[in-house]
């Protein structure tokens, strides 16, 4: 247990670290790093509060002077009390000692962060001390349902609608003060969630990672953690900090009040509200491990229908439907059983708080009652300290209240923090034996070196002690039965799986590129295809030169049924197998590279066509490495490698 809220409370930091932190070196920040967290948001908080109070009291004390010393103790019955208390004790004196003393540290931890942190700071401390403001407003109304209620104890007219005046002023010098909070609030979320959607999924690009995970199989659904996890994970956290804070504000706001109506109603309330919620924590603490299990849950049964989508046509087929709708069915009766659990036990924890709120509403008046009827205490401060009681059990309760949020934050954070630690793996040097010194390094040609790659499925070596050399302008096929090796052997020559032993020497990631047997087809226009393999700040490539190489690659049916380049489709379903692979060759035409690496890429075209795009690669003088079976690719190659499978091969040719 304590080993799993360690790992949470480190995947929290991370997740904090990638808002209000620096860019780092490593996934995790440092500890210097989270001490200047903890330090820039204890002197944000006291800033805020100081300048708040300070604004709070600059306020009242200027309503009392355009309105008069009448009018105040009319409207405002509660404001002059409160303001007589903050002249005689000083406390504005206090307020700007705790602004300054917050603003000082403040500004010298914020010297060396980038413009962009120093206004996410800024924004953060804004909202902090709105989250003041609003908590003085809530005192108010709570003093002004008082004063209302003693007018009408009384039967005053005058006091009645002078107070329901005042409260209507407030709440409509609130409204502002609401919405900056409200959209303040989510404004901040959206600026943690753009900042760090960014940071996972550049890890997971980085390296080839996103591929090293799929292939290993050790993580699921990667891409709902990177959209949707992180969502969670960043809104409720947003949630939860600032509704913490405003809890603790609550707290020692309506506290104060209750001390001053009544000392015993502060005891009664502390000893309930800690019964009370040991109470729900043991209930709630079942829902949390069900909530947690449903993510997963709900994120298998989605990847399945992601999986049928994907895989329309060959499932139709198939005739694959009753097998789909039977592994559909098996996965989403797991989602509703648990679901079921769920909802039961959200329904007894629902009753639960139900029950606890309702014996709690009572509490304030069984404890004052006595008072209340000796004359000691007035209908006025009955009703504030009946607010004020309930205000502050909410407070008290915040962490139960809202354990369904954490229970769903620390599943996401789990999910996060999975995906961080494997791209970290994955981009670690030391785990991948391509990268070891003397394996692997670049040149301007292909050199293998006794070359061994073993069986990606543990069932020994498929090549063993393969020599090879070839350079720009040479030509070779590589064939044999299937299973024999010929994709591993790809996949260790651009590093994206370990060799078992022996060197190489390999063209610069830049100076080659691989055309498969089915292109890779981005979400996008046509345009978009053609400029997949060009660098994002490439320049613009004149619309000419793009026709001119569609015509190159025989797409020119795909021109006349999309004469605009930046129409959008979706391309693997309105594309033939054979119309993909000719795409892929014209995207290479676009930007060619000395080394060329054909998977099976003409398996779906006629031989004539085939001729045609091999007589422009031999033309253009590239190295050429073909991977596949058919007679015709011969013709189009100085040298046949074959291989067998079991770690033997032979190289015909010169």
């Amino acid at each position: 247990m304590a080993t799993s809220l360690a790992t949470l409370a480190t995947e929290f930091r991370s997740l904090a670290g990638d808002l209000l932190l620096p860019p780092l070196q490593g996934r995790s920040p440092s500890l210097r790093s989270l001490l200047r967290l903890g330090a820039l948001l204890l002197a944000s908080a006291a800033l805020a509060l100081g300048a708040a109070v300070v604004l709070l009291g600059a306020s009242a004390q200027l309503i009392a002077w355009l309105i008069g010393p009448g009018r105040l103790d009319l409207a405002f019955p509660y404001l002059g009390r409160a303001l007589r208390t903050y002249t005689a004790e000083r406390q504005g004196v206090i307020a700007l000692a705790v602004a300054l003393c917050g603003l000082v540290p403040w500004w010298l931890l914020q010297r060396g962060l980038v413009a962009g942190l120093r206004r996410r700071w800024l924004l953060l401390t804004l909202l902090l001390a709105l989250l003041v403001l609003s908590t003085a407003v809530d005192v108010a109304f709570t003093e002004g349902n008082g004063a209302v209620m003693e007018a009408l104890n009384v039967r005053s007219a005058q006091r009645f609608w002078g107070t329901a005046a005042g409260l209507t002023a407030i709440y409509l010098l609130s409204l502002p003060v609401q919405f900056l909070t409200t959209y303040g609030q989510g404004r901040f979320a959206l600026v943690w969630r753009d900042r760090t959607s960014r940071t996972l999924w550049e890890a997971y690009l980085a390296g080839q990672a996103y591929y090293r995970l799929e292939s290993a199989g050790a993580i699921d659904n990667p891409d709902q953690r990177i959209a949707e996890d992180i969502d969670r994970s960043v809104v409720r956290s947003t949630s939860l900090f600032f509704g913490f804070f405003a809890s603790l504000l609550s707290l020692t706001a309506y506290v104060l009040v209750l001390f001053s109506i009544s000392g015993a109603l502060v005891l009664t309330l502390l000893i309930t509200t800690l019964a009370g919620n040991a109470l729900i924590l043991q209930l709630v603490r079942r829902l949390a491990t069900l909530s947690f299990r449903q993510q997963a849950l709900e994120a298998d049964f989605r990847f399945a229908l992601m999986h049928l989508r994907s895989h329309a046509e060959s499932v139709a087929f198939l005739r694959g439907e009753a097998r789909e709708s039977s592994g559909l069915e098996r996965r989403f009766a797991r989602l509703l059983l648990n679901l079921e659990r769920v909802i039961r036990w959200r329904t007894v924890v629902g009753q639960g708080s139900g029950l606890y709120g309702f014996l709690m509403q009572f509490v304030p008046y069984l404890v004052l009652s006595g008072a209340y009827f000796g004359g000691r205490v007035t209908l006025g401060q009955l009703t504030v300290g009946s607010i004020a009681f309930s205000q502050v059990q909410v407070a008290l309760s915040f962490l139960v209240e809202r354990a369904d949020d954490f229970s769903g934050l620390f599943a996401s954070l789990h999910r996060i923090g999975e995906l961080r630690a494997a791209t970290d793996s994955s981009l670690n040097p030391s785990l991948d034996p391509t990268q070891r010194a003397g394996l692997r390094r670049d040149g301007p040609e292909l050199v293998l070196e006794r070359l061994c790659v073993a069986d990606p499925g543990g069932d020994g070596l498929l090549i063993r002690d393969l020599d090879l050399h070839l350079a720009v302008g040479e030509r070779l096929l590589i064939t044999g039965p299937s299973g024999c090796g010929k994709t591993t052997l790809l996949r260790v020559l651009f590093g994206l799986v370990p060799a078992a032993s022996g060197r190489l020497l390999t063209p610069a990631s830049q100076d080659w590129m691989v055309l498969p047997q089915k292109a890779y087809l981005a979400l996008g226009s046509l345009r978009d295809q053609l400029l997949y393999t060009l660098p994002p700040q490439a320049p613009p490539v004149p619309d000419e030169e793009l026709r001119r190489v569609l015509t190159l690659a025989r797409l020119e049916t795909l021109l006349v049924r999309y004469p605009d380049l930046d129409a959008q489709a979706d391309w693997d379903q309105v594309l033939s197998g054979g119309e993909q692979q000719r795409l892929g060759f014209a995207r290479f035409l676009l930007h060619p590279s000395p080394f060329v690496v054909l998977d099976e890429a003409t398996s779906a075209l006629d031989l004539e066509t085939e001729r045609h795009l091999y007589g422009l690669l031999l033309k253009a003088g590239l190295a050429v490495i073909s991977v596949g079976h058919r007679p015709s690719l011969e013709a189009y190659h100085q040298r046949i490698l074959r291989l067998n499978g079991h770690g033997t091969w032979s190289l015909q040719g010169g």
